[in-house]
């Protein structure tokens, strides 16, 4: 259009403009590709954590690690960057092999699991009482959560607990399975399985999905309350499962324990332990529950190491951290509170 020149110049001319406009093309290709994290040279360091973008630097880390390896497989990822693991969400999609299981999969109990007697166990609601009155799996003993928490505060109170299970004739010995109100995450339930673990119950789980999953395996809630005798609840106690001020500094001091926050990114940025990596609930729970074990797999190997302790702190969401990390075997302790907040190894992003 309007060219003023021979055919065969027009036709250089554009050649000529193609050409420029790959060269420009490439040239803001790589003004867009930064740096890979760790180094100003484009290198990347796998030792050198991107604590503002930290998923980005571990997927970048995971793509390190699969090309010195040759295309192989690392940590359940296969050689493109997808994920060999099953994409599904639930508990209920886990694989069936030894690999692909939960560690511990005793302490997390099924909805189907209470069609029947439960196996003998005692089901304990830590729902309100009026939640609990309006409709509860049949047989389950109501504990309201808050019964084992310290008054007008947070935090557990052993002692109050220890009454608490009394009263509704849970023994140290019994097998007791935990449920709450929400499908998710459901903080109070967690809470309580730690408590329990905390205060030495022998065989405790959680009933994955609440009392939705209950209904939606069928079961027919009922409003009729079971009756129980009181007796005399002895705690054994298990004082590693709980951080204490006087025990942060020595457990920070050493080089295999692990500080992980459970609360919202937005939450982890403003304020943190040092040396903290952050384990978001959404990243652990989906609507239907915990997530299935390749997923938790995949998730931990890539931040955690199979030995050592690993602290988790941010209440109430720590509780449910807690759970997840005992479910796939790793060893971890819960930090309660904010106390944390006062301390020397706190870190501020916040002027």
């Amino acid at each position: 259009m309007g060219c003023s020149v021979s055919t065969d110049g027009c036709r250089r001319a554009a050649c000529g403009l193609a050409v420029l406009s790959l060269l420009g093309a490439a040239f803001l290709s790589i003004l867009a590709n930064p740096a890979l994290a760790g180094t100003e040279t484009g290198e990347f360091c796998p030792t050198c954590p991107d604590w503002t973008n930290l998923e980005g630097w571990l997927a970048q880390k995971e793509a390190y690690e699969k090309a010195q390896q040759n295309g192989g497989q690392q940590n359940g990822v296969a050689s493109g960057g997808q994920s060999s693991q099953p994409d599904s969400s639930s508990a209920s999609s886990a694989g069936s092999s030894e690999g692909d299981g939960y560690s511990m999969p005793e302490i997390l109990a099924a909805a189907a699991s209470l069609s029947g007697s439960a196996g003998g166990s005692v089901i304990l609601d830590v729902r309100s009482a009026s939640d609990y009155s309006s409709g509860h799996i049949p047989g389950a003993r109501n504990i309201y959560w808050k019964d084992l928490q310290q008054e007008g505060g947070e935090g557990l109170d052993a002692g109050r607990a220890a009454s608490a299970l009394g009263r509704s004739g849970v023994n140290a010995s019994d097998s007791v399975i935990i449920y709450g109100g929400e499908s998710g995450a459901d903080d109070s339930a967690a809470f309580v399985f730690w408590a329990l673990s905390y205060l030495g119950q022998r065989q405790v789980s959680l009933l994955d999905g609440g009392i939705g999953a209950a209904e939606e395996a069928g079961i027919a809630l009922t409003q009729n309350a079971p009756s129980a005798d009181a007796v005399n609840y002895t705690a054994s106690g298990k004082p590693w499962l709980l951080v204490t001020p006087e025990d942060l500094e020595g457990l920070l001091s050493q080089a295999d324990v692990r500080v992980i926050d459970a609360r919202d990114f937005s939450d982890y940025g403003m304020n943190r332990l040092n040396r903290s990596l952050s384990l978001s609930q959404e990243m652990v729970y989906a609507n239907s529950g915990i997530k299935n074990a390749g997923t938790l797999k995949d998730l931990f190997s890539r931040r955690l190491t199979d030995s050592g302790t690993n602290i988790v702190y941010g209440t109430p969401e720590a509780y449910s951290l807690f759970f997840s990390l005992e479910l796939m075997g790793y060893n971890a302790t819960l930090l309660e509170g904010d106390w944390w907040q006062d301390m020397e190894w706190t870190v501020s992003d916040i002027s």
